[in-house]
């Protein structure tokens, strides 16, 4: 077994026996990491205005010559805040070696985040001449083009160890972003990945991916939540998607290809739903990513 792998077994079991995520602690609507930046990153194809929200290593201004590992958030409208209050409290305990750059990635301005997300983190279109989806090729070119070389160039980070970190529809993107383009991050963490889209269109790419290439240089983290299975849903009136059998066979056909290079894992997180995975999940992959061998 990869080391890798031993020490994120190692830490999913503590993780359960101990009854309660490191993350249960943070409040996630009242938390304030303190510094976090906001700047303008307008896409000059699309023309349309995004921000990226900037939070720095607590250390960040001591070390000049130091270099961070810098992570880039989906969702970071929603998520910047709370993802940096979770990080710097798992430094604080000791359970990180160190703290990353953390990038929020903002939805379009002036537009309802429904509509911004649907668009760009999606892959293909639900049918044809629907604008509404299929945005995310246009999105990660955006990424590779403007956002990161914007930041890095700004920020000490270290380009050998970015992150991608999405859940949901920000997984969907980050699993696209895997298969087309898997060297534009290291890492990618991706939790209760949208596999079902479009009848589960991004195997599509997996499929494609697997025809051109030998190797699949990537570390990949999963995660969902143990309630995130197909069942009825008076509210919906229909059932609900069966992620957690989505997850695994994502995760089975990329462990099938072979890929020497690919490193992926993956956990389930009993009791959890879509919405309430994300705190423990973060931190059982961010610990696996960034944390010491033996905490403090």
């Amino acid at each position: 077994m990869h080391l890798f792998d031993v020490a994120i077994a190692a830490f999913a079991f503590s993780l359960f026996a101990s009854g309660a995520a490191e993350a249960k602690r943070v409040k996630w609507s009242d938390c304030d990491p303190g510094g976090i930046q906001s700047l303008s990153v307008p896409d000059p194809v699309s023309g349309r205005s995004y921000n990226v929200e900037i939070s720095l290593p607590s250390g960040y201004d001591h070390d000049a010559s130091t270099r961070y590992p810098i992570i880039y958030l989906a969702d970071g409208d929603r998520g910047t805040r709370p993802v940096a209050c979770q990080i710097r409290e798992l430094y604080e305990k000791g359970t990180l070696a160190e703290e990353p750059v953390l990038v929020g990635l903002s939805y379009a301005k002036g537009e309802n985040l429904d509509v911004s997300r649907k668009r760009d983190y999606t892959p293909v279109p639900r049918k044809p001449g629907d604008t509404a989806y299929g945005g995310a090729e246009a999105y990660q070119r955006y990424l590779r083009r403007t956002v990161i070389p914007f930041v890095e160039s700004r920020y000490r980070a270290n380009p050998d160890r970015r992150i991608y970190l999405g859940h949901s529809y920000g997984g969907l993107l980050g699993a696209r972003i895997l298969l087309t383009e898997p060297d534009l991050f290291h890492t990618y963490i991706l939790g209760s990945p949208s596999i079902w889209f479009a009848n589960h269109a991004i195997l599509r790419f997996e499929a494609d991916y697997a025809k051109a290439n030998r190797d699949l240089k990537a570390d990949v983290l999963l995660f969902v939540g143990g309630d995130e299975v197909s069942r009825y849903d008076p509210g919906r009136g229909g059932n609900t998607q069966d992620m957690v059998g989505d997850m695994r066979a994502f995760e089975s056909r990329l462990q099938q290809r072979g890929y020497q290079s690919l490193t992926i894992n993956s956990l389930v997180v009993p009791g959890k739903n879509h919405r309430k995975v994300f705190p423990p999940g973060l931190t059982w992959a961010i610990t696996a990513v960034l944390g010491r061998a033996t905490p403090r």
